[in-house]
């Protein structure tokens, strides 16, 4: 194992703490080893995130075939994500 050199201090909120502890122990690793593992896969998985030229140039090939059910949860599930983003700005708005 590389020689950890780098200390440093975060602010958690108890479930984030809890969740950290828990799976501490359910690895038997330490805590530290739990973030470090966490930062690790959450790293490798933004690689694979599509871009926003990704996705214009996806859907400039034509729309992805969906049935009206997946239409519809696509469309709630977008419509929950601008609501949300829109209350962020408001509350953010100087």
């Amino acid at each position: 194992m590389a020689r950890m050199s780098i200390r440093a201090t975060y602010a958690l909120d108890e479930q984030t703490d809890q969740r950290i502890k828990h799976l501490a122990r359910t690895w038997h690793v330490s805590q530290a080893e739990v973030i470090r593992r966490s930062v690790q896969t959450a790293a490798e998985q933004s690689r694979g995130t599509l871009t926003p030229a990704d996705v214009v140039a996806r859907y400039a090939k034509g729309a992805l075939p969906r049935n009206k059910q997946e239409t519809r949860r696509v469309t709630q599930s977008l419509r929950v994500m601008r609501h949300a983003d829109d209350k962020r700005r408001i509350a953010e708005a100087p």
